[in-house]
Parts: structure tokens; C-alpha cells; sequence
């Protein structure tokens, strides 16, 4: 296995563990975060954006079905899923628990320097997470 990979294991599991004191064993202090959701810099601000989802998901976990590493980076494929238990924080203000259970596609691109995660780039479709929690309005029928 190389850095990279260790790195991207490291970061999926201390999620899934709630292990934020491992942030600085993982990431570079400048870590640099790009998700549809907007942009995190640094540790802490990185550190505050993944608690609000596990406010919102307490039981939220991320299963890894593929990993594919290149050099300094790799990029890890998997299902973010959890119960929306709690109050998630979103750019449009606070959405009250739903109660529902989430199984979202996801796929993180980290790019690694210097032994700590540098980047992570994370790309699911928001569609799909606004309507698994029941938050997109009926559609019209069709005529």
C-alpha cells in the first residue's frame, strides 16, 4: 500500500470512528476541502463541517467499495449512509430531522504531500440526497 492510501484509510476510518483527534496525524494544516456544498479550509473548519453532518447522521458511516491510487493521489468510491436524527446545517439554514435513512453515492479524491492529506475533493449528487431525505417537492404529472 502506499502513503496515499494509508492516508485516505485513515481519513475514512477516523470518520466512522468520531476520532477528531486524529485530525493532525492526517491532515496538512492548509487541508483544502471542495464538496457541492462549498469549499472548508483548515483542520478545524474541516473538523466542525463533518461533526455538523454527524449531528445531523449520528449513526452515519462510510463504506469503501473501491479504492484506485496514483502517485500522490487516490480516490475512494463508496455509500455515506446514516438516519437524518438531528439538525443538518446547509447553506440555505438549518433542516429539521427527517427521519430518514440516507444511501448516498460518494467519491473523495484526496491528494497527499509531505505524509498528511493535503486535498479531498468530494463529489455526490445532491439530487439524490435532497430526495432520499424527502426534501425535493412532488413533481407534476405529466400531460
Amino acid at each position: 500500500m502506499s502513503e496515499a492510501r494509508d492516508l485516505a484509510e485513515a481519513h475514512i476510518r477516523a470518520f466512522n470512528e468520531r476520532a477528531w483527534g486524529r485530525a493532525a496525524e492526517i491532515y496538512a494544516p492548509d487541508l483544502a476541502v471542495t464538496e457541492p456544498g462549498g469549499p472548508v479550509s483548515g483542520i478545524e473548519e474541516f473538523i466542525g463541517h463533518a461533526q455538523g453532518f454527524t449531528t445531523a447522521f449520528p449513526d452515519s458511516r462510510m463504506e469503501v467499495t473501491a479504492i484506485i491510487e496514483s502517485g500522490s493521489q487516490v480516490a475512494v468510491e463508496g455509500v455515506y449512509s446514516g438516519t437524518h436524527t438531528g439538525p443538518l446545517a446547509s447553506p440555505q439554514g438549518q433542516v429539521p430531522p427527517t427521519g430518514r435513512t440516507l444511501n448516498l453515492p460518494i467519491c473523495l479524491v484526496f491528494e497527499v504531500a509531505a505524509g498528511r492529506i493535503t486535498s479531498n475533493h468530494a463529489y455526490y449528487d445532491q439530487m439524490t440526497f435532497a430526495a432520499q431525505l424527502g426534501l425535493l417537492p412532488d413533481s407534476a404529472p405529466a400531460n
